[in-house]
């Protein structure tokens, strides 16, 4: 791939700078909007059990739990293909399964009734029983609720320069890994985690966390420590101010 200073790169590489990530495609990199936009997934498809990649997922890469597909066509495709496949559910077994209740800000009731209606029809519809065009409207209306908002697209030439600098001063994959600084909240599971654990370690965390790159209460009540202690918002999640602060402390 033709990026600045690497030789490693792949098709859906994911580098954060600062809690902020940033997605890498065959010539395009995307930065800013929602995550769905970013992945390429406007189902927001999670990468567990293989089952993105079956539908056209990159093997084996992800941004947080989401899956990375080479396209928008063959990631709004994954949506209609995932809800063909569970066609014995209603609409509304089958957003309770998609979008559980306690997961964020989901209402898997609120999300089957918006469904329904763009269809007109029940939630107690079953998935199967609709037609290839409802089908896609049932996919328009999960990218919809699942929010799609582009940010920006830069190819290897206009790259914004911290992002250049980046790729530049870790030049390979390990040294990427080891240098990663992603966005973290209660659940996420990223090699770059441990470089969250391993600094609230370094600035005195007692007791100290595991370094095991998956960022459960533990790290999440460390984070809200670290926050509290530096007048930050005490949320337990690590973004752009955290990260800032984070690297601003001497050891």
């Amino acid at each position: 791939m033709p990026w600045t200073g690497t030789s490693d790169m792949e098709p859906g590489d994911v580098i954060s700078i600062l809690g902020v990530d940033h997605v890498f495609y065959e010539e395009a990199m995307r930065t800013g909007g929602t995550a769905s936009w970013k992945n390429q997934n406007p189902g927001n498809i999670v990468s567990a059990r293989g089952e993105a990649e079956s539908y056209g997922a990159y093997p084996g890469k992800h941004n947080d739990i989401f899956a990375i597909f080479p396209s928008e066509e063959t990631g709004f495709e994954a949506i209609r293909r995932y809800l063909a496949r569970r066609g014995d559910r209603t609409i509304l077994q089958m957003m309770e399964s998609y979008a559980p209740a306690g997961h964020g800000s989901n209402d898997p009731q609120a999300y089957a009734r918006r469904v329904a209606d763009s269809l007109g029809v029940g939630t107690d519809t079953a998935v199967g029983g609709l037609d290839d065009g409802r089908l896609t409207t049932f996919a328009s209306t999960i990218q919809q609720v699942e929010g799609w908002r582009p940010g920006q697209t830069h190819g290897p030439d206009d790259l914004p320069d911290g992002v250049a600098q980046w790729l530049t001063d870790h030049p390979s994959r390990a040294e990427r890994e080891a240098a990663d600084q992603p966005f973290a909240r209660l659940g996420t599971v990223a090699p770059g985690v441990r470089n969250i654990q391993q600094r609230l370690n370094d600035l005195g965390r007692t007791p100290p966390l595991v370094v095991d790159g998956n960022f459960g209460p533990r790290s999440a009540e460390a984070a809200r420590w670290f926050q509290a202690s530096n007048g930050l918002t005490a949320d337990g999640m690590v973004g752009n101010k955290t990260w800032r602060r984070l690297m601003e402390l001497p050891d």
